[in-house]
């Protein structure tokens, strides 16, 4: 299966990308502007066969320019291939991304070595996952002389290198949708999509039949009965219309099931801007639901949402021990603590609030409902509290590890599967994404911090931290982090430059957008709405400050803060 989502990722799909540097024997020539509609637009590469008498530098440069070209079957690029492997050279294994800037080319005539910065890799199922500072990219080409004296690669390895430019023209982003094991939610997956004449629409439907991210894959499952397939081949857009036609395996679903793989494919689809509903059809029949007519839009799954609660709009700031409701001129005492507070938040349906003491050894509890502040956990470097939908509470003790507070009160320790990018101890903040189930991690050994996300696995006797990822690779050093939309983080930081910046990482293709920060930002967070405050410290003064079109405006005293109904 996996060989032929990769094909339609792949194969008529890298249409806008080149592999390395252009040799002047063989440049690459562009073809018209096609145009399906606006999701699918994009400038064909036509890549130039070997000419004769090509040096073994120039042919690996060659092949590598005729990736581009996915036309028959890579067939430009296979010409600069000795014939066994030409026959054997599978290119849809996956695409590791360098920079160009860096590319070389060295060896002897019969042994050439590629070798660049690596950046990241797209998988045969088109997931984006950031390399490591400092890794690299080194790959071997054996070549030898045809019968007809011609220079020709007889050995290679599997796959595809692509620039991080030819990322940028080749690929869009999109957010896809998968569920909790039980079929009661949606989970956010990410996705990089060929620009090509296949379409997007097409492409998000064959991933979302793939199924979910390996790092979801143990919490995340897709509804769709196993083989089911698009009868077609696509996905066409019809008047602002997806029209979905699946293969027969969806008569055997019961209607739990239909209701739940309608609500993927309406929530992955309508992230497409030409499309405003989806049809879903089976066989060409009709696809059924009760209380549902045949287009299908994303208010029908409204109550599916796996984004931010949109009422959650009316700020709160810490102040000393008191937490006050801020709206506009008008504030008013919320919550006062025994002591100075450090952080808060709320839980999703804004009725039970957390909080943690100014030295960071407390964390307590309160309703909304009552005045008096229940002590659940005590630490050493308490970090700000985050909640997932079921009402539990997680948090790092920096130096001890991660710690959660069950719904029911409990508190019990976190695994946390951090493999490479350090150790359980060395988690400083975790924040959990709207869905609930995937979670941001921030992790320092104390010279470096490392940005990566994960999963919750859950069971009745232990909770994990699992499938953790690096998700960008120029950040050093972390103050503070929050989910800004589903698929993107916004954090707070420095780079190699040390300039105390906000990041605003993508979790679809690792980018950044950077934007500067008040003086002194320590805390940020976001409302329903995708508002943006920061709290910072200046002297004696403690400010919160919203993002406004780029800039910031003081609008409240304060260190934290959170937002409520």
């Amino acid at each position: 299966m996996r060989s032929k989502i990769i094909g339609g990722i792949l194969v008529g799909a890298l249409t806008l990308s080149g592999c390395a540097g252009i040799p002047t024997s063989s440049q690459v020539y562009f073809g018209e502007v096609i145009s399906e509609d606006t999701s699918t637009q994009f400038v064909r590469v036509i890549a130039r066969p070997p000419n004769r008498n090509m040096s073994p530098e120039e042919i690996v440069r060659g092949f590598l320019d005729a990736c581009a070209d996915p036309s028959e079957n890579y067939g430009i690029a296979r010409q600069y291939l000795a014939v066994e492997s030409a026959e054997i050279w599978n290119p849809l294994t996956g695409i590791e991304i360098y920079e160009s800037s860096t590319i070389e080319v060295a060896g002897d005539s019969t042994n050439l070595t590629l070798g660049a910065s690596k950046l990241g890799t797209i998988s045969d199922t088109g997931r984006y996952q950031s390399g490591d500072p400092g890794g690299k990219i080194s790959k071997s080409f054996g070549l030898a002389k045809d019968p007809g004296g011609q220079w020709r690669i007889s050995n290679l390895s599997d796959g595809i290198l692509l620039s991080s430019g030819d990322v940028d023209r080749s690929f869009r982003s999109f957010p896809i949708y998968f569920f909790k094991t039980d079929l009661t939610s949606l989970i956010t997956d990410s996705l990089l999509v060929p620009v090509s004449n296949s379409g997007a629409a097409t492409s998000l439907v064959r991933s979302l039949l793939e199924g979910p991210s390996a790092y979801l894959s143990p919490v995340a499952t897709s509804a769709f009965p196993v083989g089911t397939t698009l009868t077609y081949g696509s996905v066409p857009i019809l008047n602002g219309i997806a029209q979905v036609d699946l293969s027969k395996e969806i008569l055997g679903a019961n209607e739990v099931t239909r209701r739940a793989l309608s609500a993927q494919l309406v929530w992955t689809l309508s992230a497409l801007a030409n499309v405003s509903a989806v049809q879903i059809s089976v066989s060409g029949q009709p696809f059924v639901l009760s209380n549902l007519g045949s287009l299908q839009t994303i208010q029908d799954w409204q109550s599916l949402s796996p984004l931010p609660n949109p009422d959650l709009i009316k700020l709160n700031v810490i102040r000393n021990e008191n937490i006050f409701s801020v709206d506009g001129e008008i504030e008013t005492l919320k919550f006062v603590s025994l002591a100075p507070l450090a952080f808060v938040s709320a839980n999703p349906d804004d009725t039970i609030v957390a909080t943690v003491s100014a030295d960071r050894k407390s964390l307590q509890v309160t309703r909304a409902s009552e005045s008096q502040f229940r002590l659940v956990a005590q630490g050493d470097e308490i970090s700000k509290p985050t909640w997932d939908r079921d009402g539990n509470i997680y948090f790092s003790d920096f130096g001890q590890g991660v710690r959660e507070v069950t719904s029911d009160g409990s508190l019990r320790v976190v695994a946390v599967d951090v493999t490479t990018l350090g150790t359980s101890e060395q988690v400083k903040q975790v924040a959990v994404s709207s869905d609930g189930v995937r979670v941001a991690v921030v992790l320092s050994d104390g010279t470096q911090d490392v940005i990566a996300v994960g999963a919750i696995f859950k069971t009745a006797d232990e909770t994990r931290i699992i499938g953790l990822h690096r998700i960008e690779r120029s950040i050093t050093s972390v103050r503070d982090i929050a989910w800004s939309t589903p698929t993107s983080i916004a954090v707070l930081g420095s780079d190699e430059s040390t300039s105390e910046l906000l990041f605003d990482v993508s979790l679809l293709d690792g980018k950044s957008q950077l934007f500067s920060t008040p003086i002194g930002a320590q805390q940020i967070w976001v409302g329903g709405t995708g508002k943006l405050f920061i709290s910072a410290v200046d002297g004696s003064n403690q400010l919160v400050y919203e993002q406004s079109f780029g800039s910031w405006a003081q609008v409240t005293s304060g260190i934290g803060g959170y937002f409520s109904r």
